[in-house]
């Protein structure tokens, strides 16, 4: 029970000092004390009180404990914890002036942590120029989100022209997501997630340990888009896939002075690896060339591989075997578009089960086909028959067999063969690699 007494004080005539007193006493007025109302309630130990009536108090929502302030809780576990459900925010800071609303400073942990079962940290801006969401560190990073299965990071632009997440840097990452299971970077629009990168930055950048660096998706336009002026558009990295496409059309688009840039990790990893079909409108440049299949007589334990043929013409081959008439002689139909596509003819001859020293083209090559004689009746004879290409595009992209390195003069695609550092390398992934030897079956053996 809490009692207080409101009293009122009122003097009282003064008095003469008693024999024997000091003098000075007699300066001191009587005090008559008269209560004039009483307060009453009950309260919790640590609550805060308040008025519950004109002459009553008893427990508010604030308590004390353990010099930590709560509101809604009586054992609060920070400083100031706020506790409580509402459809309303739980804490409003509104500020008329230039000032912050609500602004939360830290020196070593988070200035401000949001947590919820659907948006942890929420922005709105009303302007036409301000940021919904804004955060700003020295080194360090401006805003970051985290999530176990969820997105780190959500952005949602419902205008035309609006982006869903926006990251700009200077020379650091525009936006970088990490997620050890879930999505480290979401997006959804019609730019899904816009990064730009001004100075060696990256526009946007993705890490997960087991997932998806950075995902985009979209239902009309771009999934992913990156654009940096000096440094990497989109980079993404991780233990399985840095960066992953997925369309109906197009999984991937890449448009530059080299579209597309990949460089394993290690000298005896692949920089590249297809699991279908490829198809390239352009000319295909490479040091060697090979297929790599299941070895036929070890499918389990080996592989088997074997050379491209290389020529210095655009060179196309066709063989066959033809078995001569009565008179030792045969047509060696060839293909309808065979001249077509082909020119400067070149043809060998072999007879098989015995010697035809006398077997020649009788007849070049008219109307798609030739003419074989000087056999004997009914003997077999195999043939070869090479053209190069004069098709429409042949013509217009004839591969030059000698060039002048020009500005790379001095520098080597392999330097290492030629017993020079990996300095004199053409090209990035040259100065990468330029020390180490191509080795298939350390290839083959890191599959």
């Amino acid at each position: 029970m809490i009692v207080l007494a409101f009293i009122s004080a009122l003097p009282l005539a003064a008095q003469a000092p008693a024999e024997n007193t000091n003098a000075q006493a007699a300066t001191v007025e009587a005090v008559q004390i008269e209560a004039v109302g009483t307060i009453t309630g009950q309260g919790t130990t640590g609550r805060i009180a308040k008025f519950t009536g004109t002459n009553s108090v008893g427990n508010s929502i604030i308590a004390e404990s353990s010099s930590k302030i709560g509101i809604g809780i009586a054992t609060p576990s920070s400083k100031l914890t706020v506790q409580g459900s509402a459809t309303n925010p739980m804490i409003l800071g509104n500020n008329t002036g230039s000032g912050a609303g609500v602004q939360g400073m830290s020196t070593g942990g988070f200035g401000v942590i949001g947590k919820s079962s659907r948006t942890g940290v929420q922005g709105i801006c009303t302007g036409s120029v301000g940021n919904g969401v804004w955060g700003s560190a020295p080194s360090d990073t401006g805003v970051f989100g985290s999530t176990s299965t969820g997105r780190g990071v959500y952005g949602n632009a419902t205008g035309s022209g609006g982006v869903g997440v926006f990251g700009q840097s200077s020379a650091g990452n525009g936006v970088e997501g990490s997620s050890p299971g879930g999505t480290a970077v979401y997006g959804n629009g019609i730019l899904g997630v816009f990064g730009q990168g001004n100075s060696g930055g990256s526009g946007v950048y993705g890490n997960s340990s087991t997932g998806v660096g950075v995902w985009g998706d979209s239902g009309s336009s771009d999934g992913v888009f990156g654009r940096s002026t000096n440094g990497t558009g989109v980079h993404g990295m991780a233990n399985g896939v840095g960066v992953f496409g997925e369309a109906g059309s197009y999984g991937v688009i890449a448009r530059g002075s080299v579209g597309i840039y990949a460089a394993p990790t290690t000298g005896n990893t692949i920089a590249g690896l297809f699991g279908g079909n490829v198809q390239i409108n352009g000319n295909l440049t490479k040091s060697s060339g090979s297929f790599k299949i299941d070895h036929p007589l070890d499918p389990a334990n080996k592989y088997l591989y074997h050379s491209f043929v290389e020529s210095p013409d655009m060179k196309n081959i066709y063989d066959g075997t033809v078995t001569l008439d009565e008179k030792g002689e045969a047509v060696v139909p060839m293909p309808d578009y065979f001249s077509a596509l082909n020119q400067n003819f070149r043809y060998q001859l072999t007879a098989i089960g015995a010697p035809a020293p006398n077997l020649y083209v009788a007849q070049k090559m008219t109307d798609n086909h030739f003419k074989v004689a000087g056999g004997k009746p009914g003997m077999e004879v195999s043939w070869q028959v090479t053209g190069i290409r004069h098709d429409a595009y042949a013509r217009d992209h004839r591969i030059a067999v000698e060039e002048d390195k020009g500005k790379e003069r001095g520098l080597y695609l392999y330097p290492a063969g030629f017993n020079e550092s990996k300095g004199k390398a053409v090209g990035p992934t040259g100065k990468l690699f330029a020390d180490q030897s191509p080795n298939l079956e350390n290839v083959a053996s890191s599959q």
